[in-house]
Order: structure tokens, then sequence, then C-alpha cells
């Protein structure tokens, strides 16, 4: 079963007017277009959130209006949900499916077991990251994490979509914008990466990289 889902917030919660699709013993699979909130943090999140496509990131609010990036899911992972979910929000990077399960059967339980074990490990790498005391090495970090994510650039061989906006990558390992682009423009000038077009990246040099995400 398939459905679209890809409104404004005030509309539902999954971004339509109409009701969610009824659950059975297989979970609802849905199309969420980009940029569009699957909960919000305070919310109660009752569902097990399975990616099938695209990127979706936890994000944590701040009072002072800004925010913290926490982590990025990727085709295959678990969504955090239960009591966790309160914590933050999670969104659309890109257009995503995604298939929703009701806590039914012994998969869905194993899967809200794994989710747990999924956020507290990205948990564990993001305080690792954080400890590194320049930006420029958490952000060869962050490239090193996610290079095996990323799809592949169909036309290109050897090139990789970036599917994380300068913006997330900048919230997520706690610097500015400014700093990552001019970050990611010396790695190419140092012909560690190459970056074709904004959205894809070819990596060159991971031996490099990893030299600078451990110093």
């Amino acid at each position: 079963m398939l459905a679209h889902f890809g409104h404004a917030r005030n509309s539902s919660r999954w971004g339509s007017t109409d009701p969610p699709p009824k659950t059975e013993n297989i979970g609802v699979t849905c199309v969420v277009a980009r940029g569009r909130a699957l909960f919000w943090q305070g919310e109660c999140q009752g569902q097990t959130i399975k990616i099938l496509r695209g990127v979706v990131r936890v994000v944590r609010l701040i009072e002072d209006g800004n925010r913290q990036v926490l982590a990025f899911y990727w085709p295959g992972d678990i969504v955090p949900v239960h009591a966790l979910s309160r914590l933050f929000t999670a969104d659309t990077v890109t257009p995503c499916q995604i298939v929703r399960s009701n806590f039914i059967n012994g998969e869905c339980l194993r899967d809200s077991l794994r989710d747990v074990d999924q956020i507290v490990e990205n948990m564990l790498s993001l305080l690792q990251m954080m400890g590194k005391e320049k930006s420029i090495s958490r952000i060869a970090s962050l490239l090193l994490s996610i290079r095996s994510h990323l799809p592949s650039d169909t036309k290109h061989q050897k090139r990789f979509q970036l599917s994380l906006p300068r913006a997330d990558i900048a919230d997520h390992v706690g610097t500015s914008v400014e700093t990552v682009c001019r970050t990611l423009a010396e790695f190419k000038a140092r012909k560690l990466i190459e970056l074709p077009t904004r959205k894809t990246i070819r990596f060159l040099d991971i031996a490099g990289l990893s030299r600078i995400a451990h110093a």
C-alpha cells in the first residue's frame, strides 16, 4: 500500500488533510516530500519508521531558536521512536519513501529495540566527533562516516550525490555554513575530494581525509 504525504504541518502530523491510512499486520509505505516532519519534538510517536529511500535527520530544537542536528538516517535505518522521540524532531532532508508499522508483531518489536541501539550509537559517534578541537577534523570525520551511505551519481562513475545541505553539515558538527564551505574548498584544493557540482562529490584521497579526521 502506497500513500503520498507532503503538505504543511498544520494539516496533520503526516502532512495530509486526510487521516493516515489504516495499518494492518504489515507496514504502510508512504512517500514523503523533502522538508516535511515525520514527527515533532514533544510528540508521542507510537510507530516504527523504516527508511526505504532518502535521508532523514533528527534535530533537537533549542530555546534560543537554534538547532542541533543529532544524526542522519539512511535507507535501511530505523528512525528512533517511543519515549526518545519526544526529545527531537525528525524530518526529511530529501524526498523519502518510508514504512510506518505498529508494534503488532515480532519484527516490529525487534525494530523498536534496534532503533534504541542505533540512536545510542549515533550519540556516541557525535560525542566523539564533537570532541575534536578543530572543525576541519570534524568535517573530515563526517564525510568519511557518510561516504558509504551516499547514493552513486548515475551519470558519472565514482561520483556520489552529496545529499546533505551545507547548513545541515554545519549544524551537525557545530560550526558555521561559511566554515563548511571554506573547508570543503580546502579539501578540494588539497586534492582530497572533487566537487563537480554543489550536490556531487568524489573522494580522491581517503587516507588523507582520515589523517585529518584523526588529527
